[in-house]
């Protein structure tokens, strides 16, 4: 009867007491004490097997916990190693970020220079404009007045030929 363990020795006891015969007026009952005893010894038979199941399982437990912290500070330098390379390439990620910036400045610098040529030309364009408008302007009161001065010339009362 080794073969069986000690939870189907605890069922097979706790099923021989609930099938014994209930007294009256109470929640004694009859069993049979000789399977009863005979139940537990097989238990305490079985115990030493467990008991040596659970050191091995211990044992086991152990091992894999070795293993797993072995596992984590091999995990732990890797990640140090790495976080290394991180930095190195952060260094590189600064500088090349330093440069860029630098080129965003020099180029900022180049557009409002352009910006500042464009004003200017754009201004002297509108001068030259104004400068041509006027000129323009001035030809038409001279050609206005000649207009005026014609109509004098010709007799009439000086007031510009408005009669």
């Amino acid at each position: 009867m080794n073969t069986m363990t000690i939870s189907r020795l605890l069922d097979r006891l706790e099923e021989t007491i609930n099938n014994g015969k209930k007294q009256m007026f109470s929640n004694m009952r009859l069993v049979d004490a000789n399977a009863c005893l005979i139940m537990l010894q097989q238990i305490r038979n079985q115990l030493p097997t467990e008991l040596a199941e659970a050191t091995l399982i211990l044992r086991d437990c152990d091992n894999i916990k070795a293993d797993a912290t072995k596992e984590a500070q091999a995990i732990v330098e890797e990640a140090k190693q790495e976080a290394m390379r991180l930095v190195a390439e952060s260094e590189i990620m600064k500088d090349a970020q330093m440069q860029a910036s630098e080129l965003v400045n020099n180029a900022g610098a180049y557009a409002d220079n352009l910006v500042e040529q464009s004003y200017e030309q754009v201004n002297a364009l509108y001068l030259d404009v104004e400068n041509s408008m006027r000129d323009m302007l001035n030809k038409v009161y001279a050609k206005r007045n000649s207009l005026y001065v014609s109509d004098d010339r010709e007799g009439g009362d000086g007031e510009g030929g408005n009669q």
